[in-house]
């Protein structure tokens, strides 16, 4: 008896099934947020942060701010009864200070920017969520990124690409080694003109930049609109030195959609790989 009031307590029982309620979820990272969606719990998805763009469901939730700068307080505030966070959420202080208040906290484990990391992820939050279209969602995931392999593989050549940062219109950084750039550029086949020099993102000088000689850049929407557009983004010193920047072979996506590692990254990949050589 002692049991199946704890059962009533925490959900309803159906015979010998429990339907458990519907969490108060807060989504932390575009990713994890994509993947709480692809697995049809968007419904229970309550707030998410402003990495938290897409689908459009998910882009009209409250906000609590970015999900690198977070506070116990707007965690709190939101009424959250379970927290799902990408792994770089934090600071982990505040994480902890959640946890201890008594919220359920599922934070993912460091990710080497891989297919492979998606899909374990997909499964992680699937099984804690207790989704019934976990292994669907992850299947259909490994199936498209295999579909995207092939069309890679088949893109020619091995474009000298520099991927550029400025989200904050604060100055440009290169991605170098260990970042979601790197490991994107290798995904579509194509040369980082930084790998091997230095890692996470770096302010180049304009002599960097022309030393580098990129054929093509590829840089964020939001890079783009910080820069002023592409006049503006043309003018950052070195870039318009650049093969890339003379010819103007300026390419630029949602921040999300291409670093972000979550569902969508094998129709991403592929959009990339084709427009850094149609250019």
């Amino acid at each position: 008896m002692k049991i199946r009031a704890l059962l009533l307590a925490t959900g309803l029982m159906f015979g010998s099934h429990i339907a458990v309620a519907a969490e108060k979820l807060l989504t932390i990272g575009g990713a994890v947020t994509e993947i709480v969606y692809a697995l049809g719990k968007g419904n229970e998805v309550i707030a998410n942060d402003i990495t938290s763009g897409y689908p459009e469901a998910a882009a009209s939730k409250p906000k609590i701010g970015y999900m690198r700068t977070l506070s116990a307080e707007g965690l709190m505030s939101t009424g959250a009864t379970l927290i799902i966070a990408e792994a770089g959420a934090g600071p982990r202080n505040v994480i902890d200070q959640v946890r201890n208040a008594g919220v359920k906290v599922l934070q993912l484990q460091e990710t080497d920017h891989t297919p492979q990391q998606v899909a374990a992820n997909i499964r992680t939050i699937g099984d804690y969520l207790g989704a019934s279209t976990t292994q669907q969602i992850a299947a259909d995931f490994e199936k498209s990124w295999q579909e995207a392999k092939v069309k890679l593989a088949k893109l020619p050549g091995h474009p000298r690409v520099l991927f550029v940062m400025n989200n904050s219109g604060r100055g440009a950084h290169a991605a170098g080694d260990e970042t979601a750039a790197s490991a994107v550029i290798k995904l579509i086949h194509a040369e980082n003109v930084m790998a091997g020099q230095f890692k996470s993102y770096k302010p180049l000088t304009a002599e960097a930049l022309v030393a580098a000689a990129p054929e093509v850049i590829v840089t964020t929407n939001e890079s783009l609109e910080a820069s002023g557009g592409l006049p503006g983004f043309l003018k950052t010193p070195g870039i318009n030195m650049t093969p890339a920047g003379k010819q103007k072979r300026i390419i630029s996506m949602d921040t999300q959609y291409i670093l972000g590692f979550g569902p969508r990254l094998p129709a991403a990949m592929v959009e990339l790989g084709e427009a850094i050589r149609k250019q």
